[in-house]
């Protein structure tokens, strides 16, 4: 994946001239919640990190720049190792667990090309396993161990469009799993959105933020213009659509095909969802003003250290999975290999590779779709 220090990372789709959709799930099978635990705590391969320095401290801070955990250049954390040093040190002189924050999973993003999912699947099982597993290679250099706290993103939804019962359903379903996997040992989940009740006059405050940053964009403000250009392409990627024909969506995705080139319906969604993420930048950036000007994270979990998907020199990145997966999972299926590792690909890439694949349901899923794919030998 690709950092972007103003949004979460993305990738394009593959070809999308390519309309060849194979009929390629040939069987199904289900799958009980026993048997995902068991592939957690016995088939999933654990990188072991590269340990250095002499303070406990130092040993902590090795596994974050240690390229299996890293995600983002070293330099965001090699030019600021006292800062992060001092911050770990607070809880360790203290005996106390550390904490840590992390912001993401705010719903499994609405768009029929990448998932066809409302509820979490395999992909973010194998996330918070990721975290869990974290804190336990900490839990061996320091007894008292870490505790990371997960605010889903549930408060993006009325920007992009997902209806709010999509995106609570999203987040009670994770915290679920998160339980009856045991992962929530190690990961609390609180949604983003308690802030609104905790910040008087809310919404006047977004709307001053929003009016703000819509000025910047009609003066032409440079540093605006680039932050707002760079996260377009990103966002338009992820706002509703209620349209769910896939071969005219692979048109109206398909960056290379003008306007002109594609159908009047195809251009009607185009245009629809480019004034969608127009309107749904300025509330973006205002809702993360409003969340750092009253200091959210730090207020609800204080001293913590802040983890990331989308690094930057305040926040230690880190790799949500594994370090050859390219996709976040809300933007993907996952799909269980020969060789017994998981990838997440985009639904229709999947439907457009060659092989065949058993559809795997979860005995406990809310949702009676694939929890996952896997690929017949």
């Amino acid at each position: 994946m690709k950092s972007n220090p103003h949004v979460y990372p993305s990738i394009d789709f593959e070809e999308l001239s390519n309309k060849n959709l194979r009929n390629n799930f040939i069987q199904e099978k289900i799958v009980s919640i026993n048997d995902i635990a068991d592939f957690l705590e016995n088939r999933i391969l654990i990188p072991i990190p590269q340990i250095t320095g002499t303070s406990i401290e130092e040993k902590i801070l090795s596994i974050f720049q240690d390229e299996n955990y890293r995600f983002g250049p070293v330099e965001f954390i090699n030019s600021n190792i006292k800062k992060w040093i001092e911050r770990i040190s607070y809880f360790t002189s203290k005996n106390l667990p550390i904490q840590f924050t992390i912001l993401g999973f705010p719903f499994k993003i609405p768009v029929p090309l990448k998932t066809n999912r409302i509820f979490p699947d395999m992909g973010e099982v194998l996330a918070l396993h990721r975290l869990s597993v974290i804190t336990k290679l900490i839990t061996n250099i320091y007894k008292n161990g870490a505790r990371i706290t997960l605010f889903t993103e549930g408060g993006f939804g009325p920007f992009t469009g997902v209806p709010k019962a999509n995106w609570i359903a999203y987040r009670v379903f994770l915290e679920e799993l998160n339980s009856q996997l045991k992962l929530s040992k190690s990961v609390n989940i609180i949604d983003l959105s308690e802030m609104e009740k905790t910040v008087p006059d809310f919404s006047e405050k977004m709307d001053k933020r929003i009016s703000e940053y819509k000025k910047l964009y009609e003066d032409r403000n440079t540093d605006f213009l680039e932050k707002y250009n760079s996260v377009f392409p990103v966002i338009y990627k992820i706002v509703f659509t209620t349209d769910n024909e896939e071969k005219i969506l692979m048109d109206v995705y398909n960056t290379k095909l003008s306007d002109d080139e594609i159908s009047p319906k195809a251009s009607e969604i185009r245009n629809s969802l480019k004034e969608k993420t127009h309107k749904c930048i300025f509330s973006y950036f205002a809702y993360l003003k409003v969340r750092d000007d009253i200091d959210y994270l730090q207020k609800t979990v204080p001293h913590s250290l802040p983890l990331s998907v989308s690094p930057k020199f305040n926040r230690l990145g880190i790799i949500p999975i594994r370090k050859d997966i390219d996709k976040l999972p809300y933007h993907s299926v996952p799909v269980l290999s020969n060789n017994n590792t998981f990838d997440l690909k985009y639904l229709i890439d999947l439907k457009r590779s060659f092989g065949k694949f058993t559809k795997v349901f979860l005995d406990i899923d809310k949702e009676k779709k694939p929890f996952y794919y896997e690929k017949i030998k």
